[in-house]
């Protein structure tokens, strides 16, 4: 619920959520070899389901300043690591892993605020995007009843 890349979400410390104001940094980690592309600090909203979530999940943190670290609290370093966890989150909610890769999450942030009006700049600020054709990707053609209830809206 980011957009974070795979090594964003991988080095997002403790002290980058602010669950309180319910948003979440991006910030270098040189101490960690990590830093955003693009050298891009940025803040990104979370929802509240989100925020909930994290409040539960940092009750169990075992002292590490990472959000999701490895068992002896280092960030995960391979992307195996953190897919195998995704994929067995989906798992355990009766889906089907196969479906599921760390990229797909970023893209689903991307289009579904875009399909609920959040405009195209802000999304591109949210992923850290240089250029809007980046972002523009995740566009998709608008179809269904909701597009119907928005071309009688216009012209009503």
């Amino acid at each position: 619920m980011t957009g974070f890349r795979k090594k964003e979400v991988t080095h997002t410390q403790w002290d980058d959520v602010n669950l309180k104001q319910g948003v979440v940094r991006v910030t270098a980690k040189p101490e960690h070899g990590f830093r955003p592309k693009d050298w891009e600090d940025r803040e990104v909203p979370i929802p509240d389901r989100l925020v909930k979530s994290l409040k539960e999940w940092g009750k169990n943190r075992n002292g590490s300043p990472f959000v999701f670290p490895t068992r002896n609290g280092t960030p995960r370093k391979h992307r195996t690591q953190l897919l195998e966890l995704c994929k067995a989150v989906a798992e355990r909610a009766g889906l089907d892993p196969d479906d599921f890769f760390l990229h797909k999450f970023r893209a689903t942030f991307a289009t579904k605020h875009l399909q609920a009006g959040v405009d195209l700049r802000t999304v591109q600020m949210w992923l850290g995007h240089k250029d809007m054709e980046s972002t523009m990707r995740y566009l998709k053609p608008a179809r269904g009843k909701g597009m119907r209830e928005k071309v009688n809206a216009t012209f009503c």
